[in-house]
């Protein structure tokens, strides 16, 4: 059985208050910004999305009774499409942000001088390899999906051939289990990727995840544990409070409660994003470091192509030869050793 890695939770809680406090409010602004105005911007896409659905679907009509032309419902789908290409980039620019936060927490780390500001944060999202880092985030997406797939259709399946919701409901906490594990598995991809940087020109970029498995082999349950106690509880209780005073103003009609709700729940999720990010900085700062060492270079065994075999020197002065072919034995009468008897006369 493998030994189990474990940070103490009360010493990092220390450690995390100790990272994050002397530059909260220089790094809440940025960070916080940003996450409000992804935030906004995802939002008025996905009502023009659905505002044009709509329309989509009452062109649907006009066309079955003549009084629309199907240009119209092409020019639409151009349109939701359109809308979803731009929550794809957005999706990724905040990704580039939010590693290059997580980034600026490991310099600071590395060197308690720097702060974690504007201008640092910036600074890393400039020096970004982000033709590296967006393909990290669609091996990740891609690996996801691919390991949730097979439990999504056999739920299906089971759905449409039974009324009782009993076994889809388990099946789907079973790919929600799965889709967990597997995002723990490679929740430190863009740290060891940052680790082997130069190594990774010309190579495949999810040599990252295997790094990243092969590191949370025996820290999965420990890695858990702090991000439950340390980013899921407090967002969880701040959720709960102010979506509470939002579904209390909806069902009382009091509609200014449930704007000021829905706004402290976004506000409130914004400012804590520092402590979130720091969080899993210092988790892979503290697991490389101690108790026990990691050594990077058994992550990354037998993950990197040699470099003869990437510029094609290995192959230059190969030389092709054909495969001989194989002589055929030629076919030989058999010799009969026994004599032939003569036939006699009388016979």
């Amino acid at each position: 059985m493998k030994k189990q890695h474990s940070l103490p939770l009360k010493s990092f809680i220390k450690e995390l208050k100790a990272l994050v406090k002397p530059d909260y409010l220089k790094a809440m602004w940025p960070v916080g910004g940003i996450a409000i105005i992804f935030i906004a911007l995802t939002c008025i896409l996905s009502f023009l999305a659905a505002s044009v659905m709509s329309s989509m679907m009452m062109s649907v009509m006009m066309i079955m009774y003549g009084m629309a032309s199907p240009v119209a419902l092409l020019m639409g789908l151009l349109e939701v499409l359109g809308a979803a290409a731009i929550s794809i980039a957005l999706s990724f620019f905040f990704n580039f942000f939010m590693v290059a936060i997580q980034y600026t927490y490991q310099d600071r780390l590395a060197h308690p001088e720097q702060p974690v500001s504007a201008g640092s944060i910036w600074m890393h999202y400039k020096h970004l390899r982000k033709n590296q880092v967006w393909r990290i985030a669609l091996y990740i997406g891609l690996f996801i999906f691919l390991w949730s797939l097979p439990l999504d259709i056999i739920g299906g399946l089971v759905g449409g051939m039974t009324k009782s919701t009993v076994w889809p409901l388990i099946i789907r906490i079973v790919n929600d289990i799965v889709i967990l594990w597997k995002a723990l598995e490679y929740s430190q991809s863009y740290f060891l990727y940052r680790e082997k940087q130069p190594q990774f020109l010309g190579q495949s970029m999810r040599h990252a995840l295997t790094a990243s498995r092969r590191f949370m082999d025996s820290r999965k349950w420990n890695y858990l544990w702090i991000n439950v106690v340390c980013e899921v509880l407090p967002v969880l209780i701040w959720v709960l409070i102010f979506g509470g005073l939002a579904f209390y103003g909806n069902y009382t009609a009091t509609y200014v409660l449930t704007y000021v709700g829905l706004a402290l729940v976004i506000i409130g999720i914004a400012c804590y994003l520092p402590v979130i990010l720091a969080a899993g900085t210092l988790y892979y700062v503290k697991s490389k470091d101690e108790p026990d060492p990691v050594d990077i270079d058994t992550a990354f065994k037998d993950t990197f192509k040699p470099v003869a075999e990437l510029t094609g020197e290995a192959y230059v002065h190969e030389v092709y030869t054909p495969a001989k072919p194989k002589k055929q034995p030629s076919p030989i009468a058999k010799k009969d050793d026994e004599p032939k008897r003569e036939a006699k006369k009388d016979e």
